[in-house]
């Protein structure tokens, strides 16, 4: 009788330590520190659009290319290495063109970099937003970029942005 009392105890130790265990595994680690606790609590960077030309290796008449400049600041304490960028840009409100960047470079803690991305559009967006940029005494011109930075810390990956702003000089055109 002993031995099935004893049999029976160690049943229910188990089960009670079988469904314990359970509850914490299907919390999904809840007892576990969140990610953001562990993450950098950073910033996020500011870009901003310094000027657009019209590239030199612009062999496909069909879709033209153009090198768009960008200055990215950084707001944090500690080094910000980039490994690339996707984005949009639109000039004033109309889509203008898309393209990536893999360019590796490192905006410094509390400073900036420029860089470049080349991007294409498609001969009538480009002839249309081309007519807008040659309008006589146009001083400034309204842009939208939106995309990811691909930021090369631990556990931060790629950052969204979506920034508004005016090109206070247009267009600058490659001789």
């Amino acid at each position: 009788m002993d031995r099935v009392f004893l049999y029976h105890r160690i049943k229910t130790v188990w089960m009670i330590l079988l469904i314990a265990s359970s509850g914490w595994f299907l919390s999904g680690c809840g007892l576990l520190p969140e990610w953001s606790d562990t993450r950098p609590k950073l910033d996020k960077p500011r870009l901003s659009l310094v000027d657009i030309q019209l590239s030199k290796t612009n062999h496909n008449k069909m879709a033209p290319r153009f090198r768009v400049r960008l200055k990215v600041e950084n707001p944090n304490d500690i080094d910000f290495p980039i490994g690339g960028i996707e984005c949009r840009v639109e000039l004033q409100g109309m889509a203008f063109a898309t393209g990536q960047s893999s360019e590796f470079f490192t905006v410094p803690a509390k400073g900036d970099a420029e860089f470049d991305v080349e991007v294409t559009t498609e001969l009538m967006k480009a002839m249309k937003q081309i007519s807008v940029l040659l309008r006589k005494g146009e001083a400034s011109l309204d842009y939208r970029i939106v995309g990811k930075i691909h930021v090369e810390i631990p556990f931060v990956g790629a950052v969204s942005f979506d920034k508004n702003g005016t090109l206070k000089k247009p267009v600058k055109w490659d001789e």
